[in-house]
């Protein structure tokens, strides 16, 4: 499985053992509706181009800003472009990214989309952060409705504090630091739930009852290895969220 390293132009890239292609988020679609980038495009080389959307309005001239993404790929031998965009889902913005993946299929390189932006063609990205359910499941209707070649796993790492009950499913999430305090309050025994592909344990705080669900390394690789088995073929991860854990998560070439 080809899995790429998101990161910011702000942030030095790590020197791994294995060294994972990155995506470089440092484009947007800027206020003018122009491409945008924030760092110095000689560093900028391989990888994917990470699309982002600072224009509040319609784009004004969407055939001049494919045509500057489409040279950015080329000049900097980028393999494709993850369109990081978020709600809400306007028309214009569906027809830039049907326009941009078609394009870039011509040119043999792929275009990534979160899912509620997926246009004919393009390889929608998938989130492995489930709080119920099964994720097992979730890539398998996944796959029946986009196709295994039009998949991949936006691999999210996962730290939330529940209340029990939680008819929401939402629950509080945990920085490293309130994490940690928590074992240290609570060293209760650690379960693996199979359908959920993370670790947990349970406290009692106040006569109420919570839930701490948390990826470690064996549980993202778990992940990836769901995702090869539906046929997925490529994933993501977002540094620095897993920062402290790449070691660990690539220390082989297959991810």
């Amino acid at each position: 499985m080809l899995t790429y390293l998101a990161l910011a132009s702000d942030i030095k890239p790590p020197v791994l053992r294995v060294q994972p292609p990155f995506v470089h988020v440092s484009y947007a679609v800027g206020a003018d509706g122009a491409l945008w980038c924030s760092a110095s495009p000689e560093a900028l080389r391989g990888g994917l181009l990470g699309l982002g959307d600072r224009c509040g309005g319609a784009l004004g001239a969407p055939d001049e800003l494919l045509r500057a993404i489409e040279n950015e790929c080329t000049e900097r031998g980028f393999d494709g472009v993850l369109a990081d965009f978020d709600p809400p889902v306007r028309r214009d913005r569906l027809e830039l990214l049907q326009q941009l993946g078609e394009r870039l299929s011509c040119a043999g390189k792929r275009l990534y989309v979160p899912e509620a932006f997926a246009v004919p063609g393009a390889c929608v990205l998938i989130g492995t952060a489930v709080s119920g359910g099964s994720l097992r499941a979730l890539l398998q209707r996944s796959v029946q409705r986009y196709g295994k070649g039009c998949l991949a796993l936006d691999v999210q790492r996962v730290c939330m504090d529940f209340p029990l009950p939680c008819p929401s499913g939402e629950g509080r999430a945990l920085r490293r630091e309130d994490f940690a305090a928590l074992r240290r309050q609570h060293p209760n025994p650690v379960f693996f739930s199979s359908a959920l592909c993370a670790r947990y344990f349970t406290y009692s705080l106040g006569g109420e009852m919570h839930l701490v669900l948390f990826d470690d390394v064996q549980t993202l690789r778990r992940k990836l290895q769901l995702g090869r088995e539906a046929g997925v073929r490529t994933a993501f991860f977002m540094y620095p969220e897993v920062d402290d854990l790449l070691p660990g998560l690539f220390s082989s070439g297959r991810g």
